[in-house]
């Protein structure tokens, strides 16, 4: 597909990104800012493929379908002869650039930031890895996944129960934090580059994204010396925080937590608000005392004899924030899912099927996002992006000769 075919929508129109990245956190940044209306060319490698495309019909490469759609693909080797000429050309046209590479990778191929900018001194470069650009060499080198994200930035330690091993939070946080992280950079980097003509380099670690949203918990350490301590389902400190089985067996989660919320909730739960046990103003509820001992075992009743539909719609009438604990199933089948979209389907790219997934998340109300392409297959846009570049079709009939670049016929390779 050309860029004069995409549409033109969104706050970022006119932003042109090129993504060097595989798996989840790279894509998933430029994926943020392709469904806000930048321009975004995924550019692959003909040597390796991306795990998290399509394998087979048992893998589906899901999350790809989302995070590589509203893209273009170019897949190109960008590292040795013509082809880095090309990607340098590419570069020059280019206002941000997400590479995933472990530290110091695009380096050791002769791409510092500094001899990026000689090509395009306005650039923006966000650069993911486990551990950052730089720091003890050591650890700058190292390759990392999400697990390791979890592990190394005091994340996993927090997750499961106090009487257990730590486990792994799903879906993958120490990657979308980082996602995050840099699609926020970049922009900043981008707009900075608007003002004064020098691009920046934004240098996001996974460990560094996990710790900036720990907050309390490490603030509290660094100041307290006080280790968290993994809380599992319910609170260790607050009464009437966590997780709660109704009559069906359907989970409930609820925070009786404030003021006001703990005025509501106790009536409803047969407390006398106001009592010498429970004062009023009572902002929280400590878990073991004997308020909270007291708050736990009316909770325990209330809950078993009322199912979860009866127990959410009696706390929220009453002023309690809570919900049941969703699955995918009844997130479908919910009114409030249902009126916003939240989820939605678009057309597949390569053959007449379609696919279901997220809506464009935030929300623009003046100048909103839009899906318009499903994931590309690998090097579907090769010759309309180099002939974009002023390459010929000889040009590009040497690339794949030299194998520099590669093009699949369907989404399994």
């Amino acid at each position: 597909m050309k860029a004069q075919d995409c549409p033109k929508f969104g706050p970022l129109q006119g932003v042109k990104v090129v993504n060097l990245t595989m798996a989840i956190a790279g894509p998933f940044a430029c994926s943020l800012l392709a469904d806000l209306g930048a321009e975004v060319i995924g550019v692959e490698s003909p040597r390796g493929r991306d795990t998290s495309r399509p394998t087979n019909q048992a893998l589906q490469g899901w999350g790809t379908q989302m995070e590589r759609r509203n893209t273009r693909s170019l897949c190109m080797n960008v590292k040795d002869g013509a082809g880095r000429a090309w990607f340098f050309e590419l570069l020059k046209q280019a206002d941000i650039l997400v590479d995933g590479f472990r530290g110091g990778q695009m380096a050791k191929w002769g791409m510092t930031d500094e001899a990026l900018w000689e090509v395009n001194p306005k650039l923006t470069i966000a650069h993911i890895s486990g551990f950052g650009q730089t720091g003890d060499p050591a650890y700058v080198s190292r390759a990392s996944f999400d697990g390791i994200g979890q592990a190394y930035g005091c994340f996993m330690e927090m997750n499961g129960y106090p009487d257990r091993l730590p486990v792994l939070a799903f879906p993958q946080v120490s990657d979308y934090y980082a996602g995050f992280m840099a699609s926020i950079g970049a922009l900043a980097g981008y707009i900075n580059a608007q003002r004064t003509g020098k691009g920046d380099s934004v240098d996001v670690a996974q460990y560094e994204a996990m710790l900036r949203c720990e907050g309390f918990y490490a603030l509290n350490y660094l100041n307290t010396g006080a280790l968290p301590v993994r809380e599992g389902s319910h609170s260790t400190s607050s009464a009437g925080y966590g997780t709660y089985i109704c009559q069906d067996g359907v989970p409930i989660y609820t925070l009786i937590l404030g003021p006001g919320v703990v005025r509501a909730a106790l009536p409803l739960f047969g407390l006398e608000y106001g009592s010498e046990l429970f004062p009023e103003g009572t902002p929280v509820i400590s878990f073991g005392s004997e308020a909270g001992n007291v708050l736990e075992e009316a909770m325990e009743a209330f809950f078993g004899s009322h199912t979860a539909e009866e127990a959410e719609r009696l706390m929220l009438e009453a002023g309690v924030p809570c919900s049941r604990i969703y699955t995918y199933e009844m997130a479908e089948r919910d009114p409030h899912y249902q009126a916003r979209e939240s989820f939605t389907e678009w057309k597949s790219s390569y053959d007449d099927g379609s696919i279901r997934g997220v809506n464009v998340v935030p929300r623009m109300k003046n100048n909103p996002g839009q899906i318009w392409r499903g994931m590309p297959l690998v090097g579907a846009d090769n010759e309309d992006i180099l002939e974009e570049l002023g390459a010929t079709p000889d040009d590009v009939a040497s690339l794949y000769d030299e194998q520099l670049l590669k093009k699949e016929n369907g989404p399994f390779g």
